[in-house]
């Protein structure tokens, strides 16, 4: 028999029941809006406007500057982390709900204590005048948030039971998360020192690799659960293979028709598709420990 295309045993899974919609349902938008702050955050530094507003946490001494400029980006990527600050908090008190399943109440917990650090590293940017470290970090950290955040979503699927899973499936997913991770915290190092970008460009190379086996493992095992996965993975490294070119374009060729706000967009179109990446390996590795639908 095929040990990758048989079912997996069902021993010491963890049933979500029923699960808490209002919770999942606050998940998937904190997740969405989390997504959407990784990209209003890109914007600032593909804009050079970290410093458009030099206090904090009030912009000018006040919360409401005028909108031009650099502090459209700067201050509109504040108030966004703002809202999302608030939803967060939202789904951590949604998690003290009974049908909210235990996994993914440790998740909005870790993303509740991820968004106040996160918080503090965005102040001390702006504090100590964008010192790399501190950059790289809060850049780093902000994608951790996102997918602890996708993760609460992810796990708090009604009608799903959890055990030992697709292991193979699992190893790869796993392995690829963390080597898009590393890739992105690469990327950091390049948008805030210049310096690292054929490291970047190398260890793209181990992300595909990674990739190509999690999908060709899940594809082989057959398991409905992993076909949306598998497919959102097949489709996101390609894409940010493309937009990692054309980003690379845009910064060698300054020559290029584009305008500066307009350049700025597809470079951080690149940051977003590796959100993008990282979530599909997320969303397959948990999909993998998926082994069966609640009767």
């Amino acid at each position: 028999m095929n040990t990758i295309a048989a079912r997996p045993p069902r021993l010491n899974h963890h049933r979500s029941a029923e699960g808490d919609q209002l919770f999942s349902a606050w998940a998937k938008a904190t997740a969405a809006s989390a997504f959407f702050l990784l990209f209003a955050g890109g914007m600032v530094t593909s804009t050079g406007s970290g410093l458009a507003v030099p206090d904090w946490p009030l912009s000018f001494g006040g919360i409401n500057p005028p909108m031009v400029g650099g502090i459209f980006y700067e201050h509109g990527h504040r108030l966004i982390a703002g809202v999302v600050s608030l939803m967060t908090l939202g789904l951590l008190l949604l998690s003290r709900r009974n049908a909210v399943p235990s996994a993914a109440r440790r998740a909005a917990h870790l993303a509740a204590g991820g968004i106040l650090i996160q918080a503090s590293l965005g102040g001390l940017t702006v504090l100590l005048k964008l010192p790399p470290s501190v950059s790289i970090s809060h850049a780093c950290l902000g994608q951790a948030v996102f997918c602890t955040l996708f993760a609460a979503a992810v796990l708090s699927a009604p009608g799903s039971t959890f055990g030992p899973g697709y292991s193979r499936v699992f190893r790869f997913a796993t392995l690829g998360f963390a080597a898009a991770y590393l890739q992105l915290a690469l990327g950091a190092l390049v948008k805030h020192t210049g310096q690292g970008l054929r490291w970047h460009i190398l260890w793209a190379s181990a992300v595909v690799v990674l990739a190509a086996m999690a999908v060709f493992t899940a594809r082989r095992s057959r398991a409905p659960s992993l076909s949306f996965p598998s497919l959102l993975l097949g489709i996101a490294v390609p894409l940010q293979i493309a937009l990692g070119l054309f980003a690379l374009r845009v910064r060698v060729d300054s020559a290029m028709l584009m305008g500066f706000r307009e350049a700025a967009v597809w470079r951080t179109l690149h940051l977003s598709g590796g959100a993008l990446t990282l979530a599909a390996f997320l969303l397959l590795a948990l999909r993998s420990r998926r082994t069966a639908e609640a009767a």
